[in-house]
């Protein structure tokens, strides 16, 4: 018992130990950043979860911003004749890097999820439940560009 309390607090210590890797300078680029994407209800959900959190990083209240992130998202829906059939909801986003002083692409990647929708009889539940795993999914792949972000502005050696 003793043996496991000491692994426990050595790894309460290394953890906290763990120094912060991010330089704040970097990081000031994701306050300099500006989102233009396809307007569709879930490119602009993921436009303005982007934005709202990328403000936090805007330390110097500019209004000019050097980059600009070009989003495509698109969304793809497998139906079926048969009413009571499993669904599957792909999205994908294609997402790119621009310096805007010299118009260079910096960074071009995709990535895509997917969901599944279960079996409802009800047209119109379908059509919510399908609604919901939508923006889910914006949800996620918003999360998941900011954190590509953040790893774009912390490891690149472009300032």
């Amino acid at each position: 018992m003793l043996f496991r309390l000491f692994i426990l607090v050595l790894f309460l210590i290394s953890c906290t130990s763990l120094n912060n890797n991010f330089d704040d300078k970097n990081l000031e680029k994701l306050g300099l950043i500006e989102i233009k994407s396809n307007q569709t209800y879930i490119s602009r959900l993921i436009e303005d979860n982007i934005k709202n959190t990328l403000d936090v990083y805007n330390t110097k209240n500019s209004k000019e911003k050097r980059y600009t992130v070009i989003l495509e998202v698109n969304d793809s829906i497998e139906r079926s004749l048969l009413a009571s059939s499993v669904r599957k909801i792909e999205m994908s986003v294609n997402y790119k890097i621009i310096d805007k002083s010299d118009n260079t692409l910096l960074l071009n990647d995709s990535f895509s999820r997917n969901s599944l929708v279960g079996p409802i009889d009800s047209l119109f539940s379908r059509n919510q439940s399908e609604i919901n795993a939508q923006k889910r999914l914006g949800i996620s792949m918003s999360n998941d560009l900011i954190v590509r972000l953040i790893e774009w502005a912390s490891f690149d050696l472009v300032t």
